[in-house]
């Protein structure tokens, strides 16, 4: 169990808990907790946002909080979301896009995508009441986690000589269902029964995001794991902010 969790957080984010060379059954088994990876991101996140909260700042804070996210992950989920773009965008064949992504050089369509999804979440913390933004900072990023999962679990690697996801393939139901599990206690005890609908929302996006990408490239990446979560996490802001518009949250 906490070979599995030390390398999921050592996977992604910058903390190296797990320093050993792990096999595929050992990167399998940590998809299990990336949605408790995603929970503790985003607590060191809300910390930040609450500590600055106590110094007047609103803006700034939620900006702050975003940042800390970023810092701790190495950016490594908006690196895989700019590749993404820069490829599922270029309007070329399967083989050219998988090409492109590979590419370490940000083209037009990424830099568009990172912008974009950085002014949303910046945008609908903004927008969020105190109590909720806190909330809402926690719970984005495991929802963020459970759909890179869900991305592995449900689909076949894209690239035939691997890459930086290629290892995590050996990942199943059980997995899946761990992080599924997690991701629905904490949404039910941050919000509620109201986390039941959230987490409904998120698992559609979920399956439209990966979807269109798997219809794209014929599978998926590291880069497109990457790029579902900062996807996912960008429309949990949103249908948390949602949810407090109409009264509901």
């Amino acid at each position: 169990m906490f070979t599995g969790f030390r390398l999921a957080v050592s996977f992604l984010t910058i903390i190296p808990l797990y320093k050993k060379m792990a096999n595929n059954q050992e990167l399998a088994r940590s998809v299990s907790y990336y949605p408790l990876v995603g929970l503790l991101l985003g607590s060191a996140a809300a910390g930040v946002c609450y500590l600055l909260r106590i110094f007047g700042l609103t803006l700034a804070a939620d900006a702050v909080a975003l940042v800390t996210m970023i810092t701790l992950t190495g950016g490594l989920h908006l690196d895989g979301l700019m590749d993404t773009a820069d490829g599922l965008l270029s309007g070329r064949d399967r083989g050219k896009k998988l090409e492109i992504m590979k590419d370490s050089r940000v083209g037009a369509m990424g830099v568009m995508a990172f912008g974009t999804v950085m002014l949303l979440k910046l945008t609908f913390l903004y927008e969020l009441d105190w109590g909720l933004k806190l909330t809402a900072l926690i719970l984005a990023p495991a929802a963020g986690r459970w759909a890179m999962a869900f991305g592995i679990v449900r689909y076949p690697y894209a690239r035939a000589a691997g890459g930086l996801g290629a290892g995590l393939q050996g990942a199943g139901f059980t997995q899946l269902a761990i992080a599924s599990v997690t991701l629905t206690a904490a949404a039910v005890w941050l919000v509620g029964w109201q986390g039941v609908v959230i987490l409904g929302t998120v698992g559609l996006v979920t399956m439209v995001c990966t979807g269109m990408i798997v219809k794209s490239l014929g599978g998926m990446t590291g880069d497109t794991y990457g790029a579902t979560g900062e996807m996912v996490e960008t429309w949990t802001l949103f249908i948390i902010l949602l949810g407090q518009q109409a009264g509901l949250l």
